[in-house]
């Protein structure tokens, strides 16, 4: 089984946490390794040159390869300012998909943009497409107007009817789906990410690495935008300080996330009215940047801090909080789609309101107040393990990919037939 990936935006062994690279990065990255291990898979994952310096072609494994292909500036780029370098980017790869005198038997895109590349490779080359969203256009539009590229929304909708097979990372995904653009339930199987239970796993807490050290440790991981939520920790810290003042004597908050502090952090319009914020709070002594780290760090991150944070407005899954419970941690959690399921309120964690601090800084108080009375660390890990993991996401994902392959030589087939031309012979 050839499968021609494609990852248009951003190439999955980008650093985590950068603009754009977030949880599609590991989802794919993850997956990708995870099937590579059937013997029958070879798997070639198509994304934008982003630097003069990159080789066209980097070899994972012997049937796994990531192609990096000109289209636009060879920089990381704002997405929404690539929409315009698709058609260059189309024509590298069809270029290079001829040349390298190899086919493939489907093509497997994420993100709205890889989708307009993977239905364009459907229809020249006549295999499936598959296709995963990761986020909705319309559903980021309900808790935040703005933002995106004007053709997103339609573009989606369209891929939804393009797409052969649609696969949704949630239940919550797939019922939004159906209902705003009115799909066959058939096309769409929910399979959940998993975690790498090898990478995240519960390390002795080393608290010397934390900026102040602080008695009460908050961790956030992840991208820094708005829908992202943030902003909503500072102010319901801020609120602590009159309700909670002991609590707010010694709580502290570690954000992982945003890029390079040097390069990035300038650039990024929420990083910049974050932190103005916490000046003017006067809270720079309790919250501290770390810019991305790599993933093989987060672990003792997680494993020192007293709970994960994701104050997030819309989340498709929220990879981050299944990584922090792998290693123990309790996680606090908007009560949005499916995180609010993931976490188990009063066992691994808390959930709370979106887009309301008063709420977030309720549970705060409650947690710190009752968090021995939470599941132990190794019955938090164990309850998330035995319910995601990637060999199981790779194994549900390779049987939608022999499904839709079937169903296209069966297509294909009743089609000859209808013509009146002879089948080919077996």
């Amino acid at each position: 089984m050839r499968i021609c990936l494609v990852s248009f935006h951003c190439c999955p062994y980008s650093t985590i946490g950068s603009d754009g690279v977030g949880g599609m990065n590991v989802y794919i990255r993850e997956l990708s390794s995870a099937l590579a291990n059937f013997p029958d898979v070879h798997i070639d994952i198509f994304t934008r040159r982003q630097s003069p310096d990159r080789k066209r072609i980097k070899l994972i494994s012997s049937n796994l390869r990531v192609v990096h292909l000109p289209a636009g500036p060879e920089r990381p780029s704002d997405r929404r300012d690539l929409y315009a370098h698709l058609p260059e980017f189309i024509e590298n790869m069809v270029e290079f998909i001829l040349g390298d005198e190899g086919s493939y038997d489907l093509v497997y895109s994420h993100y709205w943009l890889s989708g307009l590349i993977g239905e364009r490779i459907k229809y020249l080359f006549n295999i499936p497409l598959i296709h995963t969203f990761h986020t909705l256009g319309f559903l980021k539009k309900r808790v935040l107007s703005g933002g995106e590229h004007r053709y997103r929304i339609p573009a989606e909708q369209h891929l939804a009817r393009a797409a052969d097979r649609i696969i949704s990372s949630s239940l919550e995904e797939k019922e939004n789906l159906l209902s705003e653009f009115e799909i066959s339930p058939l096309k769409t199987q929910v399979i959940f990410p998993g975690v790498n239970r090898d990478l995240f796993h519960r390390v002795e807490g080393d608290r010397t690495r934390i900026p102040g050290a602080p008695e009460a440790l908050l961790l956030y991981v992840g991208r820094i935008e708005p829908v992202k939520g943030l902003m909503d920790v500072v102010t319901a810290m801020d609120c602590l300080r009159d309700r909670a003042p002991d609590l707010f004597a010694c709580l502290g908050l570690v954000v992982i996330g945003g890029g390079s502090i040097d390069r990035d952090f300038h650039q990024n319009p929420e990083i910049i009215r974050i932190r103005s914020s916490i000046g003017r709070l006067n809270l720079s002594n309790k919250i501290h940047f770390l810019g991305s780290l790599p993933q093989e760090e987060l672990r003792h991150f997680y494993s020192a801090a007293d709970a994960l944070v994701v104050p997030s407005l819309y989340e498709s899954f929220g990879l981050v909080v299944v990584e922090s419970l792998a290693c123990g941690t309790p996680v606090l959690v908007s009560k949005i789609g499916k995180m609010q399921t993931i976490v188990k309120d009063g066992r691994t964690g808390f959930s709370f309101r979106p887009n309301d601090p008063s709420s977030l800084a309720a549970i705060l108080l409650h947690f710190f107040a009752h968090k021995r009375r939470l599941w132990s660390a190794e019955r938090i890990r164990s309850d998330v393990i035995e319910r995601f993991s990637w060999k199981h996401t790779a194994e549900m994902t390779y049987q939608v990919f022999r499904e839709s392959m079937e169903r296209r030589r069966i297509g294909q087939a009743t089609t000859t037939l209808l013509r009146g031309e002879s089948p080919p012979q077996v």
